[in-house]
């Protein structure tokens, strides 16, 4: 046990004892002396206690000791005036010192009060109730007779009142502790207990004044106030006094609700008791104008007590609103809300004639994300992200969390193709580099609501099959019908001796370049349609001697179209992977590319040298061809372009590739690029794309003929000495 609780002991036994002993003793100046010693104690106790345990906020203690030294001092000036002076002036210098302890305890513990929670209206309402109830028992049964008392000087009548009204005062202080959330410390409830037992022995001298008007205090009242003293002593004796003082967090009512009830209950009550009593005892009309002043008190407090707390109730209602209508991660209006507003939109849209488009929004990899960083920076990312597209939103634009990472957008009075500007605007904002993808609809007055939400998911899942970061418009009637790819072929030669060994097949369109009409394929989310379009014309050339190289990305191949489309059998086909998807990113590749090489094909990575054909990727799909870039063919001459040629054709001479120049216009860049270990070649000089012809293959032979590869010197920084380039293997028998 800690010391001072030990300590605190041996006071409090020996302050029982003091106080238990003083009815004991003989009456006159013997119990005077006594009890006035037992007060003293007491307070020199709490002197000491406070000295030991320095609490940081002394002052409210010192209030406190104080007024109780106050009292001890003036029960020694009362016995000096009864044994000494013997006078029978009233009222005396004892008087004084009482009612000034009376204000410095009232000090102490308002302090004290005021520390520990000093914003509680309710509170003090509460107390102001009470002490206002008991103000009125006491200006009619006490305060009322001493006035009309003509034994008292007029100094007296001032005292004699001024006790019972400290007394209330000391009555809403009392009620104002109660109801403070102090955590039930062991010092505050003894420093209650103790201003209770002297209120209590106040209560019972006044009633006995009022009834008897006794000259002398009973023994009953003195064992109160003694009792209140050694409470007193104790309380600052115990370690948690530091506490009493010190300002507490936020914590619920230490009463309940009931028990507070019923103590607001009893202060409205005591008027109407009063009147009544008085009423019985025949009391003097004086009586009732204290009552009715006091009534209409009460009920002032009363509407500010219920005024309270109807705004309380208010202000929880709008919380509870708000959090019902809110997500707690992102503090976005949450999918409750989102069916409400969106609604209300339709409503507006329909009756103002105005356009209204609906957009669903996915953040990209959000589970590789959290896998990553973990979940802690997944939800910032999802509250960086609210906060950043929130501060974009303009007049008529609603953002709503759907759920997970998926948000959903209303964009009243916008077109798709604004809706789809707006939603690039907030891809960019998009914080920590991350992308979204995003599918729009226009709303039909016609439908539901709902229908555009589908047609926006189902637009969103588009833009996520066609690579992700994008937004796809939904497909309505008007746009369903795609641009109609017409296939043409470019040849692929044996770049020494010039023999067609394959062709590529390359997609026109009518009226725009073949560059611009898949790339607004894939933004409008179709890019896959189109794709599987060209793919399925190219393989209606499909011939049987001669092999066929089809261009199609990654993001399309994975996709059970884009496997069922292609025959079981492969052989004689090429499928060129194109550089603008991103491989790393694309679950189950390995495996698709398996199986598809089991049904015959080769793989060959298209234009290596930019976009994503880098040399990760290169060595994920392991291709049987690699197709050079233009940009490298045609700067063959500068020292880093043929620094680049050779890393790829030594590493195909590795691994068995095959190495395929593209863009080659000129016999000296065929005759170069053979020199630095290409083996294919494809570009004008070899023929333009064309539409299909059986004596194709004739004729351009004929055209080129053979040539002789020279074997260039060696260079020692760019090619290691010793290395041959591996010679020209045929491509697999057609079928």
């Amino acid at each position: 046990m800690d010391l001072s609780f030990r300590q605190a002991g041996v006071v409090l036994a020996t302050l029982v004892a003091l106080v238990l002993t003083y009815p004991v003793a003989p009456d006159g100046t013997v119990r005077d002396v006594w009890y006035a010693a037992v007060g003293g104690t007491c307070v020199a106790w709490a002197y000491v206690g406070l000295r030991r345990h320095s609490p940081a906020r002394p002052l409210p203690w010192i209030h406190l000791i104080a007024g109780f030294g106050a009292w001890a001092l003036a029960d020694v000036v009362a016995l000096l005036e009864q044994t000494v002076w013997a006078t029978d002036f009233y009222p005396l210098p004892s008087d004084a010192l009482r009612l000034a302890g009376y204000v410095l305890i009232g000090v102490g513990f308002l302090g004290m009060v005021r520390a520990r929670q000093s914003h509680d209206l309710t509170a003090l309402l509460d107390a102001a109730i009470i002490a206002t109830g008991v103000a009125v028992i006491t200006m009619v049964f006490v305060i009322d007779p001493i006035t009309e008392d003509t034994s008292l000087s007029l100094a007296g009548k001032m005292v004699s009142a001024a006790y019972p009204l400290v007394d209330v005062l000391l009555i809403g202080l009392l009620v104002r502790l109660w109801t403070t959330p102090e955590a039930r410390t062991v010092s505050v409830e003894l420093l209650t207990a103790a201003l209770a037992l002297i209120l209590l022995a106040d209560v019972i001298w006044n009633f006995a004044v009022v009834t008897a008007a006794p000259t002398e205090p009973s023994a009953l009242n003195d064992v109160l106030w003694l009792a209140g003293y050694a409470l007193l002593a104790i309380a600052v004796w115990v370690p948690s006094m530091r506490d009493a003082s010190e300002p507490l967090p936020e914590h619920e009512p230490r009463i309940p609700a009931t028990a507070r009830l019923a103590l607001l209950a009893a202060g409205l009550v005591l008027p109407a008791a009063t009147l009544l009593i008085d009423g019985i005892r025949g009391g003097e009309a004086t009586s009732w104008f204290i009552t009715g002043v006091a009534s209409i008190g009460l009920t002032l407090l009363v509407l500010a007590r219920m005024a309270g707390l109807l705004r309380t109730v208010q202000v929880q209602a709008v919380q509870l609103a708000a959090l019902a209508r809110a997500d707690a991660l992102t503090g976005a209006p949450n999918r409750r809300t989102w069916d409400h507003e969106l609604a209300r939109a339709c409503r507006s849209a329909r009756d103002n004639e105005e356009p209204l488009c609906v957009a669903m929004v996915d953040l990209d990899h959000f589970k590789r994300y959290n896998d990553t960083h973990g979940h802690q920076a997944g939800d910032l990312l999802l509250r960086e992200a609210v906060a950043a597209w929130t501060d974009l939103l303009a007049e008529g634009e609603f953002l709503a969390r759907y759920g997970g990472e998926e948000f959903a957008l209303i964009l009243a009075g916008q077109t798709p193709v604004q809706a789809r500007i707006r939603l690039d605007a907030l891809r960019e904002a998009t914080p920590h580099d991350q992308t979204f993808s995003a599918g729009v609809a226009l709303w039909d007055p016609a439908t539901e609501p709902g229908a555009a939400v589908a047609a926006a998911d189902a637009a969103l899942y588009r833009a996520k099959r066609a690579g992700r970061n994008r937004v796809a418009l939904a497909q309505t009637e008007a746009d369903a019908a795609l641009p109609k790819p017409t296939i043409v072929l470019q040849p692929i030669v044996d770049i020494a001796t010039g023999e067609i060994v394959a062709e590529e097949a390359l997609s026109r369109f009518e009226g725009t370049d073949t560059l611009s009409a898949f790339e607004e394929a894939h933004r409008l989310g179709r890019g896959t349609d189109l794709e599987l379009a060209a793919v399925a014309a190219a393989l209606k050339l499909r011939r049987p001697d001669r092999m066929l190289s089809l261009n199609i990305t990654l993001e399309t191949l994975v996709t059970a179209r884009g496997w069922e489309l292609l025959p079981d059998d492969l052989h004689g086909i090429i499928l060129e992977i194109t550089e603008h998807g991103d491989v790393d990113h694309l679950p189950g590749t390995d495996e698709i590319l398996r199986r598809l090489r089991l049904r015959g094909c080769a793989v060959a990575i298209d234009d290596w040298g930019k976009g994503h054909s880098n040399l990760d990727r290169m060595l994920r799909l392991r291709p049987e061809i690699i197709k050079l870039d233009l940009s490298l063919v045609q700067g063959y001459e500068a020292p880093y372009h043929r620094a680049v040629i050779h890393a790829i054709t030594s590493w195909a001479e590795e691994v068995g590739a095959l190495v395929c120049a593209e863009g080659i216009e000129t016999p000296e860049q065929r005759v170069e690029l053979a020199g630095l270990g290409a083996h294919l070649g494809q570009g004008y000089l070899f023929g333009r794309p064309e539409a299909p012809k059986h004596d194709a293959r004739t004729r351009t032979v004929e055209a080129l003929g053979e040539v002789d590869v020279p074997t260039p010197a060696p260079e020692p920084e760019l090619v290691p000495a010793g290395r041959r380039r591996a010679p020209l293997r045929p491509l697999a028998e057609p079928t």
